[in-house]
């Protein structure tokens, strides 16, 4: 890799992962600048060990010891009875010297940021932030950082952080999600386990068939698992990213093991400052790096959208299989074992792991035995050699000539990292020495300096006098400290002598207080938050406390002539898809549209995705919906900030996962007239939202979705390419994705973008009721997948229902109907 020392005078943070402690210390190990970690269930990956409140100390003292910055990743939307908790834990780690919180909730990100300014809040990639506007938004709300989207490209990247003024960080490595991070409902409404709160039960992993127009599609053009994504590996590239300017490079992995932190934390660091010093490391070492990086956790390796990568997905294998060893030439079954024959495209050694690809699957084994083409034991062979593996007879059972052999855990790999000593804090020692004068050891980091003056008088040397690199060797021997001695002076005068255990004694105590001015420094004053004392910083125009009317229906349709089948059928508010919007100004909708909008209240929906080219092309159609006095529903940070700038009245959708007060009146105070709560919450939750919020009234709403189909993800893959290549689906066709229970996802196209939707629809018409006890002010039928006659039934017996009539849903379309979490929660 050639450096480039135009580009990056200070080389970008490596930003590594750590599940538990034992990461932690491999993060250590691999030099990384900072590292990020949960507590408890507050945070994005319950399903790693993670640190209890108790650990806080240790764990922050331990990476500040070693000079690293400690993250606290708070990434979850809170819900209202989780937010006094979430504040408890904060105070904790803000009072320990923890230094940023990493946020995905608006309204626990300005409660923290007005109660304790001095303390950095970073914005989670789960805000799904990925323009300018969007970054404006959440620096001007509190944030210091922006994790952007991963579908950001280097230009676009590059773009935000010349214009925007806080830090800008991106995934360089490790799993990729397959749904734009926060937008993701797959694994709650399938498995009541939400990715939004860190309990992700991965259902892309799983295999899935196409069937289009009823027909199913043959795996071969799919793959079996076809919304599995590779893992990301920017490394080879890494100067492109490095050359956007952004502040930090960050590691996936908190469910990964200690190596894995430990040999990615190395790679990134290395080629990064290679990158941006004056040393240059070979294609080669770039490529040495990426193989074992693969040994440790391997499906593929993609370059990701950030580097042009558009085919992120991975369909044939959901599950790490290592680096390809080769093809089975010659299967032997014994009794209890199996041998296998094959010439090896890597090194291997008696008890590394294989996975052999199979008919039923990968399946693994210990090496066993190892023999060479003679047939002599040893215990390792070389690339190229032609070797016979003892494997299990489990394994071997299914194995055959021709599989595919892959080296899945090297012992070689695993024991140098795990013999790596963990990189300590530079300092220097300062040795002063002279007869008759107390002896003086002074440490020194780059921000502090500790003198330790011992009470032992330095004697004259009776024999040989003690040099000075005697000293230098003693004062060295810094393996039990988190610092490393970058140099040693030491200042003699005469011919001195001092016990080993003095001058050993003598730098244990400087290097003791030197660590508790540095631990020190980072500690704050607990501050014992109370949510009961926060106040809600609502515009002093908002009508606090006003009286809230009955529920108001609202639709979400497709096009212009299913807006006016609602408005028919009852609807008091229609949304309509901003590209539909032309049509209502057409000849042939223009008059009706007139007389429409005077009595029923129309909002535009915006682009669930809007990248910076495509915000900059929204802006006229955003101008005529302002001129026809409509209003903006919103999807992202982005068009909410450009709805702000505009003075275009918006509404805020549940895809921003509003989970408390705090943040629907962040969103108030921004100009949005309705918040839409998440779909993840349920009808107590929801209630105590509404309960708590301060900036309600008459033009400040709550809404909640009703009835539709869910949008369970969106992802920028194109995952109906293949099919479209292949002349199997053309615009009109009905694509469903159907898992291994047979439940049925309709699948969409927007552009290139994918859309998957629930196999189930939420229908709440018997509930009708509940909404408006929990305080919903507008109750949304998202009927965007509808055709005409059921959008005049359904919108009919809701209308039915809320005005206090009986009402049934005869047209069931041969869906499964669900009440969602409106009943349970997650």
């Amino acid at each position: 890799m050639k450096n480039d020392n135009t580009v990056c005078n200070t080389p970008p943070e490596i930003l590594a992962p750590a599940g538990d402690i034992d990461a932690l210390i491999g993060a250590i190990k691999g030099g990384a600048d900072a590292v990020y970690f949960g507590v408890t269930d507050l945070n994005a990956r319950k399903g790693a060990k993670n640190f209890s409140v108790d650990d806080l100390e240790e764990t922050i003292d331990l990476l500040h010891s070693h000079g690293i910055k400690a993250f606290l990743a708070l990434n979850i939307p809170v819900k209202q009875n989780e937010l006094q908790h979430a504040l408890d834990v904060v105070d904790k780690a803000y009072s320990l010297g923890i230094d940023a919180i990493i946020l995905q909730d608006l309204g626990l990100l300005s409660i923290l940021h007005r109660s304790n300014p001095d303390l950095a809040l970073h914005a989670s990639t789960q805000m799904t932030v990925h323009t300018i506007e969007g970054v404006n938004f959440i620096a001007n709300a509190g944030a210091v950082r922006v994790i952007v989207s991963r579908e950001l490209e280097v230009r676009e990247i590059e773009d935000i952080v010349k214009n925007s003024d806080v830090e800008i960080e991106i995934f360089v490595h490790g799993a990729l999600c397959y749904s734009y991070s926060g937008k993701c409902l797959f694994s709650s409404f399938i498995n009541d386990r939400s990715a939004n709160r860190g309990a992700c039960a991965q259902p892309c992993r799983r295999p899935y068939v196409f069937v289009v127009n009823g027909r199913s599609v043959n795996e071969k053009i799919t793959g079996r698992f076809p919304i599995s994504c590779a893992e990301l590996c920017t490394l080879s590239e890494i100067g492109d990213i490095v050359k956007t300017g952004v502040k930090s490079l960050k590691i996936e992995g908190r469910m990964k093991r200690p190596e894995y932190v430990t040999e990615s934390s190395q790679a990134y660091k290395q080629v990064v400052e290679a990158f941006c010093g004056s040393e240059e490391l070979s294609e080669d070492g770039v490529k040495e790096f990426e193989k074992d990086l693969a040994k440790l956790f391997y499906r593929g390796f993609t370059k990701g959208f950030v580097l042009g990568d558009r085919d992120v997905a991975h369909p044939k294998y959901s599950s790490s299989y290592g680096v390809f060893l080769g093809k089975i030439s010659k299967v032997k079954d014994f009794r209890y074992t199996t041998s296998i024959t094959l010439t090896l495209g890597e090194d291997i050694r008696l008890k590394d792991g294989v996975g052999i690809h199979t008919k039923v699957g990968v399946l693994g084994s210990a090496v066993n035995k190892l023999f060479d083409a003679d047939g002599e034991e040893i215990k390792e062979a070389n690339k190229g050699d032609t070797v016979t593996l003892e494997i299990s007879s489990k394994t071997g059972k299914a194995v055959s000539v021709g599989n595919e052999v892959y080296l899945t855990t090297d012992q070689r790999l695993l024991e140098r990292l795990q013999r790596t000593r963990k990189q300590g804090l530079p300092v220097s020692i300062e040795v002063d020495a002279s007869v008759d004068e107390v002896l003086k050891v002074r440490v020194s980091s780059a921000s502090f300096s500790a003198e330790f003056v011992d009470d032992f008088v330095v004697q004259k040397a009776q024999k040989a006098p003690m040099s000075k690199d005697k000293i230098v060797e003693v004062m060295e021997k810094l393996g039990d400290t988190s610092f490393e001695a970058k140099d040693v002076d030491v200042n003699i005068n005469g011919e001195i002598f001092i016990p080993m255990g003095v001058l050993t004694n003598a730098r244990r105590q400087a290097a003791d207080m030197l660590l508790e001015k540095i631990l020190a420094s980072y500690r704050r004053e607990e501050k014992h938050p109370k949510l009961s004392d926060m106040a809600h910083f609502c515009d002093d125009t908002a009508a606090v406390g006003s009286e809230i009317n009955v529920p108001l229906l609202s639709v979400e349709v497709k096009n212009s002539g299913a807006l006016f089948d609602a408005v028919e059928c009852g609807a008091d508010i229609v949304y309509l898809p901003i590209s539909k919007f032309s049509e209502l100004l057409s000849e042939e909708y223009a008059e009706m549209f007139r007389d429409v909008k005077e009595t029923v209240e129309i909002v535009v929906l915006a682009p669930r995705i809007s990248h910076e080219a495509e915000l900059n092309a929204l802006v006229p159609m955003f101008e005529t919906v302002k001129e026809e006095g409509l209003r903006i529903a919103c999807y992202t940070l982005g068009q909410v900030e450009l709805a702000r700038k505009m003075s275009i009245p918006f509404v805020v959708q549940k895809e921003f996962n509003t989970f408390n007060s705090y943040t629907s009146d962040e969103f108030y105070r921004a100009g949005a007239f309705r918040v839409t709560l998440s779909s993840e919450l349920n009808m107590d939750e929801m209630k105590d939202v509404a309960d708590d919020i301060s900036c309600r009234g008459k033009s400040h709403q709550l809404e909640a979705v009703a009835h539709g189909r869910e949008l369970m993800l969106i992802t920028e893959h194109d995952l109906l390419k293949p099919l479209i290549d292949n002349g199997i689906t053309i615009e009109g066709s009905e694509v469903l994705l159907v898992d291994s229970k047979s439940d049925e996802y309709p699948v969409k196209r927007v552009g290139e973008r994918t859309l998957i939707y629930d196999s189930m629809v939420i229908e709440m018409l018997d509930h009708v009721d509940k909404f408006e006890e929990c305080g919903i002010d507008v109750i949304r039928l998202d009927l965007s997948l509808y055709g005409k006659k059921d959008v005049q039934e359904i919108t009919s017996a809701y209308r039915r229902v809320m005005d206090g009539k009986d009402a049934v849903i005869y047209s069931k379309r041969g869906s499964d109907f669900t009440s969602g979490h409106y009943f349970k929660g997650v």
